[in-house]
């Protein structure tokens, strides 16, 4: 059982961090509570980071328009708080080339600092001593937990929600109101988690595309069940599911185990008809032998399924991270000779399948943004970091351009380094995948969950892990776990609940 709590840890620990390296290609090098990065060092492959291949090439920096929000040229310097480098990170460089141009005239310094509990009590250090960071990342724990002990501040004096650079995200940031403030503006849906798996491998097993029963709106529990045993029936040593436990399962049905409420109720779903149906769903995929038995380890992430994505047939997993780690681990090894450049990658995914009872696909969603730490000195300019990443997220023009280079990306050379005059290794979507991948981010197209458990202490997500993860990978009873611990969790939110 221990072993497994290590896995189920290792799990949520790099879903709470990958978000800010979904563009990298290798998962992030602390936990969010200390004994990830242990567990997954079992299976994951050794990663090192070739600082070369991060050498300058000849890509183009993008050019934003300015109708929803104009920068005076006077941002400053702010500092930032992270476990990655915003300057490096794929999925913030272009912002930080922005922002450091005369058309914001910013500069930011980074402060290194581990991701978790560390995290939060370096933050919670550097505002005791009135040395605050100015920008830090929304995490899971920010809400309730980092807003219940006043560690940000509060943003409606400086960002209008009803803005045209806002629009669309009114309702997500009045989710994360707390105590009638608004601390945290997400400039970004994101998907949480996925069914991922390798077009190739069901093509060679003439298999169902689990895309082509989505598009039937035929991909439901069903659908994906009868596709886990085919494949487990083939060859007894095949695995049917990795990865996320029971929580996108129970989004499926459009309920959360935990809601936090805009009034600053909490609610407790542990005895929702609709959380216990999907728990002994899953709990019957693991006695039904469909489920993964740490057949290669502990922990299974991109980069291990990747090259054994013939063995696993679906890891559940977010999905802009894995296609990227997994192609990466294929088509890029060690340095670049040996890179697998202009093929388009094999790897796909579709959202979790449909709960039968419902109409439409409700899916786990997630946000990202950046908060203001309270005490920060330059909240003007940390307002501007905020605002520059939802014009980056919404420029039309911008958009087209990504999903172009998504597809069919032009060809990038290095100019520095040991490197220069070679060819840069880069992700290349299928177009179908791409496009369903934005789709997956659109709240006009999917009904969006977002779980509250995991925002309230440590306690907490060892209880989430538990109740989530076991009956569907250790086969414990659902039915006790949640009658064992209902008591715990009604007290535990009784801590942060608005009066």
């Amino acid at each position: 059982m221990m072993r497994f709590k290590r896995w189920a840890a290792a799990a949520v620990a790099l879903a709470m961090a990958m978000a800010a390296t979904a563009c990298d290609e290798t998962a992030p090098t602390s936990d969010s509570g200390g004994q990830a990065a242990t567990s997954a060092s079992t299976t994951a492959a050794a990663t090192t980071v070739d600082e070369d291949e991060r050498a300058a090439t000849d890509a183009e920096i993008k050019t934003l328009g300015t109708e929803n929000f104009t920068p005076d040229g006077n941002s400053g310097k702010i500092t930032w708080l992270g476990y990655y480098d915003l300057e490096t990170d794929g999925g913030s460089s272009e912002q930080y080339k922005i922002f450091t141009s005369e058309l914001y005239g910013g500069e930011i310094e980074y402060i290194s600092c581990s991701s978790g509990t560390a995290y939060f009590e370096r933050l919670g250090t550097l505002i005791a001593a009135d040395d605050s960071p100015d920008i830090v990342r929304y995490e899971w724990l920010s809400f309730p937990n980092g807003m219940s002990k006043n560690m940000y501040e509060p943003l409606d004096d400086y960002i209008d929600m009803t803005s045209a650079l806002w629009s669309g995200m009114e309702s997500t940031i009045e989710d994360f109101a707390y105590n009638g403030k608004h601390y945290y503006y997400p400039y970004r849906i994101t998907t949480n988690f996925a069914i991922n798996y390798n077009r190739a491998v069901i093509e060679e097993y003439s298999l169902t595309d689990p895309y082509d029963l989505y598009l039937e709106n035929n991909w439901t529990w069903d659908t994906f069940k009868e596709l886990l045993v085919q494949w487990c029936n083939i060859d007894e040593d095949n695995i049917g599911y990795a990865g996320e436990g029971g929580m996108s399962f129970i989004a499926t049905t459009g309920t959360s185990l935990v809601d936090v409420q805009s009034d600053g109720t909490i609610v407790n779903n542990i005895n929702d008809p609709n959380v216990s149906r999907a728990m002994q769903f899953v709990s019957e995929l693991y006695r039904d032998g469909l489920t993964y038995q740490h057949e290669l380890g502990d922990w299974v992430s991109p980069q291990v399924w990747a090259k054994n994505s013939d063995r696993i047939l679906f890891l559940g997993m977010n999905p802009e991270w894995t296609i990227s780690a997994a192609t990466s681990e294929i088509q890029n090894p060690d340095g670049v000779d040996n890179d697998i450049c202009g093929v388009v990658s094999d790897f796909a995914f579709v959202p979790f399948p449909r709960d039968p009872s419902a109409d439409s696909y409700n899916i786990a969603y997630d946000t990202f943004g950046y908060m203001v730490a309270k005490g920060a000195k330059n909240i003007k300019g940390a307002v501007d970091w905020i605002n520059l990443n939802r014009v980056y997220e919404t420029d039309e023009g911008r958009l087209a351009t990504a999903r172009e280079e998504a597809i069919n990306p032009d060809p990038v050379y290095y100019t520095a380094g040991k490197y220069e005059g070679k060819q840069k290794w880069q992700l290349i979507w299928d177009e179908r995948v791409y496009d369903l991948w934005q789709d997956m981010m659109d709240p006009t197209k999917f009904s969006f969950s977002f779980d509250d458990c995991r925002g309230f202490n440590d306690e907490m997500n060892t209880i989430c892990d538990t109740i989530l993860f076991d009956p569907m990978f250790s086969g414990d009873s659902w039915t006790q776990l949640s009658a064992e611990y209902a008591s715990t969790i009604d007290y535990i939110i009784s801590g942060y609940t608005v009066s």
